[in-house]
C-alpha cells in the first residue's frame, strides 16, 4: 500500500488530493480546521495542525509510518518544516530542517546568497524603529523595501520613500511573521521576473502580469542566471523540488529577492489556462523524481 501523510486539506489542497487518490494512495490527511474541504477525501483525517509537530509524529506512529512511506504539502511554505520534521522521525527522505528554515527566514537567505556569491540588493537588517530612522536618514534619499524576516507578502512588506517612512503602519510586535528583524533593502529598478526551476529544466513569468513569457531568455543565459539559482537549489539539496525565485533583471545585472517552496500558483494557472492538470506532475515529481511537465510549461 502507497501510504502518504498529506499536509493542509483545504479547498486550494483539493486537487492535489484528488490526484493522489487517482494514483491509488491511501492518504492520511491533517488539517487544523476540523471541517477541512478535503477531509472526506483522505482515506484518514486528523484535526491537526502542520506546526503541531509532537501531535503529527504520534500520527505517524498510530498509522504505522516508516521510511518506505511519504510526507506531501501543498500548502503554505511554513508547512514544510513541519513535513520536514515529520519526515526526519521515520527516515523518509525530505528537505531537512536547516534547508527549510533558511528558506523561511530573509534574514538567513539573503546572508546564505551572499555566501554564495549570488547577487542580492544593498541589505540592513533591523530590530527597531530606532535602527530603521537611523540608517534611512544616513543613507541617501530613494524609495525602499522593507521586509520583516518571516513576512509573506502582503504581510509586513512596506514600501515607501525614505522621506516618507510610514511610521504608523510599520508592526513591530512579534508573531509568525516578525520573529527577530526586518530586512531593509533599497529599490532596484529592472524587470520583475518569477522563475521557477525543475530538474533541467526552467520557465520564466513576468511578476506583474503573471504571464509566461521567453522574452527575457537571451538576457537570462547571457547573465547565467539559471546557473546562479541552480547553484542555491544544490547547495541547499533542492535540486529535485520545484522552487521558484523572485528576480529583478537589469541591464548588465540582476539581484535575487526571494526563494519559495510551496507550489508556484503563475505555473499552476498557465497549466490551467492549457488545459492541463498540473497536480498530477507535480505529484509525479515529488513522491516518483519524475520530473514529466508538458513542454508547453517552459
Amino acid at each position: 500500500m502507497k501510504k502518504v501523510l498529506f499536509l493542509g486539506c483545504n479547498e486550494s489542497q483539493m486537487d492535489y488530493l484528488k490526484a493522489l487518490k487517482d494514483d491509488d494512495w491511501h492518504v492520511v490527511g491533517t488539517d487544523l480546521n476540523l471541517y477541512a474541504p478535503g477531509k472526506n477525501v483522505c482515506d484518514k483525517f486528523y484535526n491537526c495542525g502542520y506546526d503541531s509537530i509532537n501531535e503529527l509524529i504520534a500520527i505517524g506512529r498510530k498509522e504505522g509510518f516508516t521510511k518506505t512511506d511519504k510526507v506531501f504539502t501543498a500548502s503554505a511554505q511554513f508547512a514544510h518544516l513541519g513535513a520536514s520534521l515529520f519526515a526526519e522521525e521515520f527516515s523518509i527522505p525530505y528537505a531537512s530542517r536547516k534547508t527549510i528554515e533558511i528558506c523561511l527566514n530573509k534574514t538567513q537567505f539573503y546572508k546564505y546568497f551572499s555566501s554564495l556569491n549570488i547577487p542580492i540588493p544593498n541589505t540592513y537588517y533591523i530590530n527597531d524603529e530606532h535602527e530603521l530612522n537611523k540608517k534611512l536618514k544616513s543613507n541617501q534619499s530613494k524609495w525602499y523595501w522593507l521586509k520583516s524576516d518571516f513576512s509573506k507578502n502582503p504581510n509586513y512588506v512596506y514600501r515607501f520613500h525614505s522621506q516618507a517612512i510610514p511610521y504608523d503602519s510599520i508592526n513591530w510586535k512579534k508573531d509568525r511573521y516578525f520573529k527577530e528583524k526586518y530586512i531593509l533593502q533599497p529599490e532596484h529598478h529592472g524587470i520583475s521576473l518569477r522563475i521557477n526551476i525543475y530538474g533541467s529544466r526552467f520557465n520564466v513569468f513576468d511578476f506583474e502580469s503573471g504571464k509566461l513569457t521567453h522574452k527575457h531568455h537571451s538576457e537570462i543565459e547571457n547573465l547565467k542566471i539559471i546557473d546562479s539559482l541552480r547553484k542555491i537549489m544544490e547547495s541547499l539539496n533542492l535540486k529535485n523540488w520545484l522552487v521558484k525565485f523572485d528576480i529583478i533583471l537589469e541591464e548588465q545585472n540582476f539581484v535575487v529577492l526571494d526563494i519559495g517552496l510551496e507550489p508556484p500558483f503563475r505555473m499552476r494557472n498557465e497549466s490551467v489556462r492549457q488545459g492541463i492538470r498540473f497536480e498530477k506532475y507535480y505529484i509525479k515529481q515529488y513522491l516518483y523524481g519524475k520530473i514529466e511537465y508538458p513542454d508547453s510549461l517552459d
